[in-house]
């Protein structure tokens, strides 16, 4: 728990970086490749001096699955996510990634045959609920809704919820920090080929390739590894989202407190009932 809550309060720090490289003039492309490219180095150092020679991967099974974590809950995670921060602010782009219990339940319904309570029914009914509420602040006038930040911001969700499925999956087979180097590995070189990102702004800007590196090191290879970590010693998947749900309140804290951006009573509303849903499905298992 207390690993998954670390990741939680880590993960809550990612907007201060996305904004901070948004002011310094970096694309979403070069945000998210510098992110995945830097924690790949580092956690590839970390990983040959504790464990040499044995981060050479042969379990094919556990390349896949390590794949999957990298392309889809890495690498279309970071161009979602960066897309929905720059869209929706810190807020709204984080608990609109909290669609992610959703998926996480659903899935682990289908590959791991956990039980679908009426329990786990309301939590999803209430989880909708509270990201629709929250993006709209009670007013449904369709002329104040962005539809693509809020795709976007579904699309970190799915991504997001995914990561524990591919991370238990992965995580039987090999170790935390070989899972973190090969996951990086795969995330970093899907969004250098498929984002193709300029790379010259970063070159001539030491203050990009600063908060680029720290990108890379704190919110994501530092979070990720405890995560994983914590990750191979929770009994129910379904109970991952609730540790890491102090991820929404940091990140609005720091957006509110910040950045300035005006979040209404209907905002906070709508993040409560997000965070009750999830509270939720945890208490049906």
């Amino acid at each position: 728990m207390i690993y998954i809550f670390t990741a939680g309060v880590l993960w809550g720090l990612i907007g201060v970086f996305v904004n901070e490289l948004n002011a310094a003039g970096a694309s979403a492309p070069l945000i998210s490749a510098m992110r995945m490219s830097f924690a790949c180095l580092a956690v590839s150092l970390f990983a040959l001096i504790r464990h040499g020679r044995k981060i050479i991967l042969t379990d094919m099974k556990a390349l896949l699955f390590c794949a999957l974590l990298g392309i889809v809950s890495n690498g279309l995670f970071n161009i979602f996510y960066t897309s929905s921060i720059r869209i929706n602010g810190m807020g709204t782009a984080c608990v609109l990634m909290y669609t992610a219990p959703v998926f996480t339940a659903l899935a682990s319904c289908v590959i791991f045959r956990e039980s679908f309570t009426s329990r786990k029914l309301a939590a999803l009914v209430l989880n909708i609920l509270g990201c629709i509420l929250t993006v709209t602040g009670g007013s449904f006038s369709l002329s104040g809704i962005n539809i693509t930040g809020i795709l976007a911001g579904i699309g970190s969700g799915f991504c997001y919820g995914m990561a524990a499925v591919f991370g238990r999956l992965a995580g039987n087979r090999t170790s935390p920090v070989i899972m973190s180097v090969y996951s990086y590995i795969f995330a970093a070189a899907f969004l250098c080929i498929f984002l193709r990102p300029d790379i010259a702004p970063a070159m001539n800007n030491m203050k990009i390739l600063c908060w680029g590196f720290l990108y890379g090191l704190i919110p994501t290879a530092g979070a990720y590894l405890v995560y994983y970590i914590g990750l191979g010693r929770v009994r129910n998947l379904s109970s991952v989202p609730i540790f890491a749900s102090v991820e929404p309140v940091i990140a609005v804290i720091i957006g509110t407190q910040i950045y300035g951006e005006k979040i209404g009573l209907m905002n906070y509303a709508g993040i409560a009932v997000v965070l009750i849903s999830i509270i939720i499905m945890v208490k049906s298992e």
